[in-house]
């Protein structure tokens, strides 16, 4: 006697006849009449959806986490054998992820390594339980003995050992369904011991979906390495050197500086110490290393030193405050509050300097740090480490040397030497001499360069070149001027130095010749030393010409008696030019408007 029909079988034949009679989307198309042109029939349209009846962008893009499994596959020959015994199924699901119900286990990338570890596991646990399921002849021709297999579970563990899935194949024929000690014992045989979704377990038995569906049984503990420390500057680690200027285009130079000032104990830096590693467990209960975190190395320099608990950096004593490129320094701070004259002698300082007057002529004045003087600069000799701030400028009388290892600020520069190893700020420059390895910025103020020379690497930028007198004004762009300078002047010195040492060599043998001739052996080493490196750096500044580009001279007003040259080519400007730029174009320096 045949089955009856499910009731659910009656109710989708019941749907399925009904919307069958007429669909309410459906057009009724009307038989063409015969002879009638084939242009007269309604052409096809596309349907256009609006925008609420479209499927969400993200339902279109590949699950990670899911698992294709292929229509012919093992499991869909199993699942189908299984439906046809019970009548109905739900389709088989493979997944390593729900989001409702468990956590994240790894990466989408991570994720597809996994799929095809998962893919391969249950083709071999599927493929092994068709097997099982093909009744076995009987012998002298009886009909085959039908098949009954117990619910049978398949454990897949990550390749991290962090996550361990249970998949259930039915049971077949009489065999008994699955129960919570048989996935217990499934765990168990698979070393899965720790963290086990006990809740889970227990509500898979009575779940529809049981079989042919993968379950997130366990979840490791995976390993947290410990923080490195952390360096918190307070201060920062590159001088801020701003010059603020006012509604008139003046620049205010006393306030030109670059020095941060720190008292005793003053913080510099917080030290966050390092954090112990937690180590972490697999689902089959072993131990995983774990590495704890790298303490920082504390930025430590002169004059600095540790707080008690060593989080903190602080200052030994007050002072000027620097970072030298691996740690914080504190360069004393030499106050003098009048001029440097016969009261004070020349001065000569390992930090930084803040004179308070004028330096007058024939005095000297160096330090390893940063200069600022708020007064007049005479015909004397100025040599900073760092930046060099001259509030009032220079009146040099062609006898003043100004040096700097990085900027120079100056109100006005007239008839000095000036060599900048980085830029040089000023709001006037006359009948100079200029050297700077970065940039001449002479645009505030008047912004006047009249007369002598400018040798700079990259760049001039003023408002005012030469004047109406056509003074000549030379401007030269491109090399190292101040490298190419004292290579000349250690040259030119080696020279002198070797011709008094051949003429010390004719002299009557005497203790004052032998220590005069042994000093002199010593300077002229180190000055070879010097030259030795002023043509190294010089040689890799010509070997990286090629890709960098040529500088340029930028004005608002040139007069006549200007002159440009740029790598070796000139160009002399013979009328009022203004608001132009000149360039080495094609091997010739032309003017840009």
């Amino acid at each position: 006697m045949a089955e009856s029909p499910s009731f659910i079988s009656k109710l989708l034949h019941f749907r399925f006849w009904k919307h069958k009679k007429k669909h309410p989307f459906k057009r009724e198309s009307k038989p063409r009449e015969e002879g009638a042109p084939r242009s007269e029939r309604r052409p096809d349209k596309p349907i256009k959806l609006a925008e609420s009846q479209r499927p969400p962008s993200h339902v279109m893009e590949e699950d990670p986490y899911a698992v294709k499994i292929p229509i012919d596959h093992v499991v869909y020959q199993l699942w189908r054998l299984c439906r046809d015994q019970a009548g109905w199924m739900p389709t088989p699901e493979l997944r390593l992820f729900d989001p409702d119900t468990d956590a994240q286990p790894f990466t989408p990338q991570e994720a597809a390594g996994e799929r095809s570890r998962l893919l391969s596991t249950v083709t071999a646990s599927g493929t092994a339980r068709l097997n099982s399921c093909i009744p076995r002849p009987a012998p002298n021709g009886e009909e085959p003995v039908p098949v009954n297999l117990d619910a049978q579970t398949t454990i897949f563990l990550s390749s991290n050992l962090l996550s361990a899935w249970i998949f259930v194949y039915p049971p077949v024929g009489e065999g008994r369904d699955i129960t919570q000690g048989d996935l217990l014992s499934a765990l168990s045989s698979a070393g899965v011991s720790f963290g086990l979704n006990s809740s889970l377990l227990e509500t898979i038995p009575g779940r529809d979906d049981r079989y042919f569906h993968l379950f997130h049984a366990a979840q490791g503990q995976p390993a947290i390495p410990g923080e490195d420390g952390v360096i918190t500057d307070l201060f920062p680690r590159e001088a801020q050197r701003k010059l603020p200027v006012d509604e008139f285009n003046r620049v205010d130079f006393t306030a030109a500086t670059s020095t941060q000032n720190v008292e005793k104990d003053q913080i510099i830096c917080h030290i966050t110490p390092p954090t112990p590693g937690t180590p972490g467990r697999t689902v089959t209960d072993k131990d995983i290393p774990t590495r704890d975190g790298v303490p920082a190395s504390p930025p430590m320099g002169r004059n600095t030193l540790l707080n008690e608990d060593g989080t903190a950096l602080i200052a030994g004593r007050p002072g000027g405050l620097e970072f030298s490129g691996r740690a914080f320094q504190i360069n004393p701070m030499l106050d003098i509050p009048g001029n440097v004259d016969y009261s004070s002698g020349n001065v000569n300082f390992l930090g930084d300097v803040h004179i308070r007057g004028d330096v007058c002529s024939g005095f000297t004045v160096r330090a390893m740090g940063n200069i600022k003087v708020d007064g007049v600069v005479e015909s004397c000799t100025i040599e900073a480490g760092g930046d060099l701030v001259l509030t009032k400028g220079v009146q040099g009388n062609n006898q003043a040397v100004i040096r700097a290892h990085r900027d120079i600020y100056a109100k006005f520069l007239e008839n000095c030497t000036v060599h900048a190893k980085e830029n040089l700020h000023s709001e006037c420059i006359i009948g100079c001499e200029v050297y700077s390895d970065g940039a001449v910025y002479v645009q505030s103020g008047r912004g006047t360069i009249m007369g002598g020379h400018i040798w700079a690497a990259r760049e001039v930028n003023v408002n005012i070149l030469g004047s109406k007198t056509e003074v000549r004004t030379s401007i030269n762009l491109g090399g190292l001027p101040c490298e190419d300078f004292e290579k000349t002047q250690i040259t030119q010195e080696i020279a002198e130095q070797e011709e008094r040492l051949k003429d010390l060599e004719h002299q009557p043998d005497s203790p004052t010749k032998l220590s005069r001739m042994s000093k002199l052996r010593m300077q002229l080493s180190v000055n070879k030393l010097k030259l030795g490196q002023y043509t190294k750096n010089l040689e890799e500044f010509e070997a990286s010409a090629s890709t960098r580009p040529s500088g340029r001279l930028t004005f608002s007003t040139a007069y006549p008696g200007s002159r440009v040259k740029i790598n070796e080519n000139r160009l002399k400007i013979s009328q009022e030019t203004r608001h132009s730029m000149a360039l080495l174009i094609d091997g010739e320096v032309r003017l840009v408007s």
